[in-house]
């Protein structure tokens, strides 16, 4: 599971990890993601997706919440594959400990065999996606 120290206190690290609109900022590729109500970050509010070779917008989920220690969220892409993301913050040593897990909850027929291949895909994106979110919070902590 991929994980990264970043240096700053866990709330303010998850209360960006829970921002869905602030994952934008981290992905390894350009997409814009827009809340679906008002308010802070809540089990059970929407978000929606989109980058530009889409067909359509993702549909995101808030599907776990534990202030200061685990935030999940569910995601419905418009080609049927469908991911669920858990991301931990845990304190240590001045600074806080962030996984982060994708899991394929759906994929079209098709498409089974790379579900083989889903693990090591979704490593380097997270991977990624975790370097990117130390240096910004690093960088405007």
């Amino acid at each position: 599971m991929p994980k990264v120290f970043i240096q700053a206190p866990s709330d303010q690290v998850f209360k960006a990890l829970s921002d869905l609109t602030r994952h934008a900022k981290w992905a390894s590729h350009k997409i814009n993601i827009v809340a679906g109500q008002v308010g802070p970050p809540a089990v059970g509010n929407s978000y929606t997706s989109a980058h530009a070779k889409a067909k359509g917008p993702d549909r995101l989920t808030v599907t776990e919440m534990s202030p200061n220690e685990r935030f999940a969220f569910h995601v419905v892409m418009p080609n049927s594959w469908q991911f669920d993301f858990t991301m931990t913050s845990n304190p240590q040593g001045g600074g806080t400990l962030v996984t982060r897990k994708a899991r394929v909850t759906k994929i079209p027929a098709l498409m089974l065999p790379l579900r083989l291949l889903f693990p090591l895909v979704a490593g380097l994106y997270d991977g990624k996606f975790l370097r990117n979110m130390k240096a910004d919070l690093e960088r405007s902590g």
